[in-house]
């Protein structure tokens, strides 16, 4: 394949990473900068806070990050590489510290992931695929939390037929989305036409801004990689099912973090609430083109919270010192971690993969990769540090 094939993934990213780093954290600047007033808020608010509370707050939003790591151990441990635990636990608070300096955070998360794992001897195809596995297995591990919240909802007495009524329709869609994508997935043609329609709905949308647009073939052969990708997990079920328990760490370490929070200015929020308001504001950020859903996600929530019965003043506060812990702490622990990491970049840690690039998917060793990851989370940090 020539350089004027390469499509949508290339082997190495094109621009220097320093740069885009800079631009990374002029872009941070440019909008966290006003917030700090609201920052220095927060602080007083933490201080009058019933501490214990505090402590097991900040103890599962951690919680959550080591989720994030174990779920990326099993991805890769199936694609045949061995990272340390803990390098996968910096590499994971880098990428949340990329989320809130650049614009649809994913992309940031996913330039983070790709830059270090590269430099640890991993295939660019087995990170890019990586990155496609980690999308589905945490937006599963986010919709089986989050439908447990909509199903919780209506066993609220005190609420009024509207929210119910919401979590219910809510329920219904989710649900049937989920039957029906394993649906697409047991029939492979019909897959390919959806993907290949939504490609189609793509390309109107890129021709507005450039004459480049994705090639069918180009379509094809990724939704091949991923398809075959995806097997890796397919006649792994324990493995499969660790790997979504391991995303729903990440999500129930970052929910609990908010309920400790709420529990330590003394009020006591049902589960179902607490998951339904975190759910749908969470998407709203995730829809916005804002680093970490800054502003979205807080409004959506005080906004949900107080249509919910709890009381507006309470809600705002919480919501403030919980944003502190998910989003404004991560800045100076993920900054550390980028300087620790690029300080040991050069240690020759990966020990081989499956695939040498992501258009080269084409056949699959699974059985002969051993699952350690899924067997022992947390072994990478007891064996490789």
């Amino acid at each position: 394949m020539n350089e004027n094939e390469q499509g949508l993934v290339s082997s190495e990213p094109r621009l220097n990473f320093k740069i885009i780093l800079i631009i990374f954290i002029a872009i941070g600047l440019y909008l966290l900068i006003p917030k700090i007033i609201g920052l220095q808020y927060t602080l007083k608010l933490i201080l009058a806070a019933n501490k214990v509370f505090l402590v097991l707050a900040l103890i599962f939003e951690i919680i959550s990050y080591v989720g994030a790591a174990w779920l990326l151990g099993i991805i890769l441990s199936r694609l045949g590489y061995r990272i340390a635990f803990m390098d996968r636990f910096r590499i994971g608070s880098i990428a949340a510290f990329a989320i809130h300096f650049f614009p649809v955070g994913s992309l940031g998360e996913g330039a983070v992931d790709y830059y270090f794992l590269r430099k640890r001897k991993v295939e660019a195809g087995s990170v890019l695929l990586m990155l496609v596995l980690r999308i589905i297995f945490t937006y599963l591990a986010f919709l089986a939390l989050f439908l447990l919240g909509l199903a919780l909802v209506p066993t609220h007495g005190y609420l009024s037929i509207a929210p119910k009524l919401v979590s219910l329709v809510l329920f219904l869609i989710i649900a049937t989305g989920i039957v029906y994508m394993f649906y697409l997935y047991k029939n492979k043609v019909k897959f390919k036409q959806v993907w290949l329609r939504f490609w189609g709905f793509v390309n109107r949308i890129i021709t507005r801004f450039s004459a480049k647009t994705v090639k069918e073939e180009k379509a094809i052969e990724i939704f091949e990689d991923i398809y075959q990708g995806i097997g890796l997990f397919k006649d792994k079920k324990r493995t499969s099912i660790i790997a979504v328990l391991a995303g729903i760490l990440y999500w129930l370490g970052d929910v609990l973090c908010f309920y400790f929070v709420f529990a330590s200015f003394s009020y006591k929020i049902s589960f179902g609430v607490l998951i339904f308001g975190y759910g749908l504001a969470t998407l709203a950020g995730m829809a916005s083109f804002i680093p970490g859903g800054l502003g979205v996600t807080e409004g959506s929530m005080a906004l949900l919270y107080s249509s919910l019965g709890v009381p507006g003043s309470l809600a705002l506060i919480a919501i403030l010192v919980f944003r502190f812990f998910s989003f404004w702490i991560w800045i100076p622990i993920g900054f550390y971690s980028y300087l620790t990491l690029r300080k040991n970049e050069a240690l020759p840690t990966g020990v081989g993969g499956i695939f040498s690039s992501f258009g080269g998917a084409k056949s699959v060793h699974g059985e002969s990769v051993q699952d350690e990851s899924a067997e022992a989370p947390l072994s990478g940090a007891k064996e490789d540090k």
